[in-house]
Parts: C-alpha cells; sequence; structure tokens
C-alpha cells in the first residue's frame, strides 16, 4: 500500500455528491475528483459504505442514478480498493458510535475505526463527523 498521503477514505457523502448533480456538494465533488486525479491518490472504501451509498441514492434519486454509480464504480476501479470490514472494526466502531457528540450512524463509526486500522487520516467526504472525529477531509 502506499503511504497515507497519497490515499484518502470515500464516505457516502462523496458517492451521492459525484453521481447527483443536484447535490449541494457535487461541484466540490468534481474539485476532489480532479485532485484525485491530479495527485495520483488511491481511494479506499468499505462494502459498508457501498451499501450505504447504494441505499441512500435509490431513495433519493432512484435506480437509474444507482445504475451511475455502479458505472462510475467501474471507471475508478483502478484507483479505488473495496475493503470488506472486519469483526474488528466492527467492534472498534463502538469507541464512536456510543459517544454523546457522535449521533451517527453504524456506518460512519465503522468507517473511523477502518480508517484508523488502515493508518488513513484523510476522507473523501462532506460529513464534519470525519473531522470531529480527529480525520481530515481531502
Amino acid at each position: 500500500m502506499k503511504n497515507d498521503q497519497g490515499m484518502a477514505f470515500v464516505d457516502t457523502s462523496f458517492f451521492k455528491a459525484i453521481i447527483d448533480p443536484k447535490d449541494k456538494f457535487h461541484q466540490q465533488a468534481k474539485k476532489i475528483e480532479q485532485k484525485v486525479n491530479q495527485q495520483q491518490i488511491s481511494l479506499i472504501t468499505s462494502n459498508y459504505v457501498l451499501d450505504e451509498s447504494f441505499t441512500l441514492i435509490r431513495i433519493k434519486c432512484g435506480l437509474e442514478i444507482v445504475n451511475e454509480l455502479r458505472k462510475y464504480l467501474t471507471t475508478i476501479s483502478a484507483i479505488l480498493k473495496i475493503v470488506r470490514v472486519s469483526v474488528a472494526d466492527e467492534a472498534g466502531a463502538w469507541d464512536w458510535f456510543l459517544k454523546d457528540w457522535s449521533k451517527l450512524s453504524f456506518t460512519d463509526c465503522v468507517s473511523f475505526a477502518l480508517m484508523k486500522r488502515l493508518g488513513l487520516k484523510k476522507a473523501a467526504a462532506f460529513d464534519a463527523h470525519f473531522t470531529k472525529a480527529g480525520f481530515e477531509l481531502a
């Protein structure tokens, strides 16, 4: 694996923004995408995030846009690694999930645990909870 400087974790909020032109973060997502390409940053996400992304986009945008996300994932497959969440990641997620401030989805908390395990510091996300949990936004 590359060092952390060349890697970013991809959250549901990024996937939603990049694929939905009506999303308020769409233009910011495009800028992050450009930065990723220019700086040759590798992307990492999890099976949990993909599950959450497909569900959210289906509810908010419909199946047609879900299929656009599937196509997008194919186009970035050379730079996107999908990591399966481990039992240890799930156990570690409880540290964040039970905090008063969090009010997060369990998926976000699992993402934090996974990022910690992999030594990742940056997230392609539009969720302030990542910074509150100690990570940087890409």
